[in-house]
């Protein structure tokens, strides 16, 4: 199966050609034909007319693309916790604790998540800020960069209400 790319290069159209007819941005629509941002119903109707091909193969060459889906590129993916990628981390005590995953529906689901993440995201981070010297050296060079910006009062409203 074709991607979005090829399928558009095939009908001789640019991103900004496609783009237009959207309504979006050229980078906008850029960051949807690879990948890394997700469609929705309406974007994915717009997208098939404007390619003049069926909605099916469109949302085909949407799955179609190269890269991992959409869903595991969410700055989620990265947390790690006790060491762990967060999901894995989150299976494991699941497993330990006897839970059976197809037996929680969403929103039991989603509370067993947020409390694991809740109760463990604080050690994983003190462990992590402890043990890595490149991700300290990395703060101090981004607070070094913040301190040549411009003066401005994040607190604008605390410094109204001070005397």
């Amino acid at each position: 199966m074709a991607t979005l790319a090829e399928i558009r290069k095939t009908k001789q159209l640019t991103m900004v050609d496609i783009a237009v007819q959207l309504g979006i941005s050229q980078g906008y629509y850029s960051n949807l034909e690879c990948g890394k941002r997700p469609f929705n119903d309406a974007l994915l109707k717009k997208t098939a007319k404007a390619l003049g091909i069926p909605m099916a193969t469109t949302r085909e060459a949407v799955k179609s693309h190269p890269h991992e889906p959409i869903a595991l590129k969410s700055w989620m993916s990265s947390i790690r916790i006790n060491g762990l990628p967060l999901m894995k981390a989150f299976y494991y005590y699941l497993e330990t604790h006897e839970i059976k995953s197809q037996n929680l529906d969403d929103a039991k689901l989603k509370k067993k998540l947020m409390e694991f993440v809740e109760t463990n995201i604080g050690f994983s981070v003190l462990a992590e800020l402890s043990e890595n010297k490149t991700l300290l050296n990395h703060v101090r060079e981004m607070i070094g960069a913040f301190s040549s910006l411009p003066k401005i009062h994040a607190l604008h409203h605390e410094s109204k209400n001070s005397p």
